[in-house]
């Protein structure tokens, strides 16, 4: 079924019709109709420089160099002007790829592999146009951004179709190879899912250079890994907007991002589109290891869309996959039906980013809507819809509402908030902390409220009384300071400072 073997072998896109004589049309219709642009396709070369990967063997067998950091090769499509240009073929995707860990790769020998490619019994598919041109002239204006995070040790180029139809809809996408934490082959762990969240970032941040990028609205898609790390990314970075995952991991491996304690739904409330094959049995799940809990199941502060293609392998979900593949790959159904769920799982994926960053209500209607309205039948895509049902609250949200009441009210604003949002929880050092910022700024009485929740929140935080005393002592109450001491030391005998203020607030009360 799944992820590591079959895309491994597809990243260096060698297909077994060749062996087999199964003719493969050159160009397969894998997209919707395209949009009002043109696609431009630029190739980037940097490094990351807070981290290296060890030297390894290239594309052609021979120790590679060490690099003076980790290689970052994107591909970036962006909407183009109409003009001139040669139109990419699929053979130079492939040959982008001979030199994406090593930036010093002899141009001689990544030519003599495309010689061989296009000399090859595959050359169709190898010279097989598609709608970018490399270097075009950028079109006018400001649009979201996608960044698109491969399977498992797989090239960026997987899903041209996909990259370029989304460009020509109006939207910048970036891509990287999937990469391993320390060396080129990805690992099936935390540390490499980390690592490609770690390169979605990297882009992220290079994103916010391009002109064109509208770095207010951001989405992360994956394909298998690649759907797994975006997660990952989401819960690192509220940048991240919304999610599309195709047959992403997230969904069959749970102890890998169950590892990984920050990756929790509240950290990820963004909406959700989550394309997948049809469902592997619960016996080859156990088999596999990769029963557990369902991540898309907790996603309760999030809109999330689940859409099931019953043509669809695992594999399939791969554009470079589809292309190579000959026709005994999609077993019992033709290569029209996988086509045809193909286009429908891009046009959902164009169709949601558009609802949800370019804040289209006319696309959000759209999706909300069952496929059979729109000509998809069940046969082809089925759809779940789950609206967010809870609220995500945190410590920012409770301090504007606590200054907005004039810094009063924090445990009924606390409970208030408690009441909205089953995630919603504040830290008594916080609190504390917070209280004494306050009450340095002169704010006693607010300063007051802030230590009381913290007592209330952690009924035997010593400090947080010891706090209740100073704030009382700024107040001027003196019988309140002393109550507030004493319940310091009754919480830790050990706290001085309350022994002492009680000693010497009874002094001067005697006096």
């Amino acid at each position: 079924m799944i992820l590591r073997p079959v895309l491994i072998v597809l990243s260096i896109a060698v297909s077994a019709s060749a062996s087999a004589g199964v003719p493969v049309p050159a160009s397969p219709n894998l997209i919707p109709e395209a949009g009002p642009h043109a696609v431009g396709l630029r190739v980037i070369q940097q490094y990351d420089y807070s981290r290296l990967l060890e030297p390894s063997v290239d594309a052609f067998g021979k120790a590679g160099n060490a690099a003076p950091g980790r290689p970052i090769q994107m591909l970036v499509w962006y909407p183009a002007r109409r003009g001139g240009g040669a139109p990419m073929l699929a053979a130079d995707y492939q040959q982008t790829s001979l030199n994406d860990v090593d930036f010093t790769a002899p141009a001689a020998q990544a030519t003599r592999q495309r010689a061989g490619w296009m000399a090859g019994p595959q050359s169709a598919q190898y010279r097989a146009p598609t709608l970018a041109v490399r270097d075009a002239t950028a079109a006018a204006g400001r649009f979201p951004v996608v960044i698109y995070a491969p399977s498992f040790a797989a090239q960026a180029h997987e899903n041209i179709d996909l990259c370029e139809y989304l460009a020509s809809h109006g939207y910048v996408v970036l891509a990287s190879r999937s990469l391993g934490a320390r060396s080129v082959m990805m690992t099936d762990d935390v540390e490499g899912v980390e690592a490609q969240a770690a390169d979605i970032a990297f882009l992220t941040n290079y994103a916010q250079t391009l002109p064109q990028a509208d770095i207010g609205n951001i989405a992360a898609a994956g394909f298998s890994w690649g759907g797994m790390a975006n997660v990952f990314a989401a819960a690192r970075s509220s940048r991240i907007k919304a999610l599309v995952s195709l047959d992403g991991s997230i969904r069959y491996h749970p102890k890998v991002w169950g590892a990984a304690g920050y990756v929790q739904p509240a950290r990820t409330a963004v909406p959700m589109l989550y394309l997948g094959a049809r469902a592997p049995s619960a016996e080859v799940m156990e088999r596999k290891d990769m029963l557990g809990k369902s991540y898309l199941n907790t996603m309760t502060y999030s809109d999330v869309y689940v859409a099931t293609l019953p043509p669809m392998t695992h594999a399939d979900f791969s554009a470079w996959h589809v292309r190579f593949a000959d026709d005994a790959a999609f077993g019992d159904y033709a290569r029209a039906d996988v086509l045809q769920a193909y286009r429908s799982g891009a046009l959902y994926v164009r169709r949601f980013l558009d609802a949800y960053l370019k804040r289209d209500t006319d696309a959000l209607a759209w999706l909300k809507q069952s496929p059979a309205r729109h000509g998809i039948g069940p046969q082809v895509m089925s759809m779940a819809f789950s609206p967010a049902r809870d609220v995500v609250l945190g410590e920012g949200d409770f301090l504007r509402a606590f200054a907005k009441a004039g810094f009063r009210d924090a445990k009924s604003i606390h409970a208030g908030m408690v009441a909205r949002s089953s995630g919603f929880k504040l830290s008594p050092v916080s609190m504390n902390t917070l209280g004494y910022q306050l009450l340095r700024a002169k704010n006693a009485r607010g300063a007051l409220e802030l230590f009381k929740l913290a007592t209330f929140l952690e009924p035997t935080y010593a400090n947080a009384f010891d706090s209740e005393g100073e704030a009382y002592e700024a107040l001027g109450d003196t019988k309140s300071a002393i109550a507030a001491y004493e319940k310091a030391v009754a919480a830790d005998p050990n706290q001085r400072n309350a022994v002492a203020r009680i000693a010497a607030l009874r002094r001067g009360s005697a006096d």
